[in-house]
């Protein structure tokens, strides 16, 4: 598949390693320019250095928040405000028995898991649409 997204700007929740790489790797190929998202910033640092190896002529923005708190929303959109491809990919589990986790960890989840997403995309949502174009994942 060959895409063109020349001109485009994508955030990528949770992109600091594993398949969020991959998909900031795949759109910067395609020519997005890529917010990686992380909770740590020298963590975030070296992936995104990472990234730069392996994507030479690739943009990335780093986007250091927590996603998971309504501060790290405002967070990611000061440093990212016009998306027009937004990656849901953050998410976090326990390796428990869903009857052994706690209220305050089933919360934790949710913030993360859930509002998180919502947070983005009822941020980003209403610009896409303005502008005629957007996607939401």
């Amino acid at each position: 598949m060959n895409l063109d997204l020349g001109g485009r700007t994508a955030l990528v929740t949770g992109s600091s390693q594993g398949i969020g790489a991959a998909i900031a790797a795949g759109l910067a190929r395609a020519g997005a320019t890529v917010g990686v998202n992380g909770r740590d910033a020298g963590r975030l640092a070296e992936s995104v250095d990472k990234l730069r190896a392996e994507v030479p002529d690739g943009t990335f923005v780093p986007v250091a928040a927590d996603l998971g708190t309504e501060e790290g929303a405002e967070r990611a959109l000061e440093t990212l405000p016009d998306v027009d491809i937004l990656v849901n990919n953050l998410g976090v589990f326990g390796a428990a028995p869903a009857l052994e986790i706690s209220d305050a960890e089933w919360r934790r989840y949710f913030e993360i898991n859930v509002l998180a997403g919502v947070r983005l995309t009822r941020a980003h949502l209403p610009r896409m649409r303005d502008r005629g174009w957007g996607r939401v994942l």
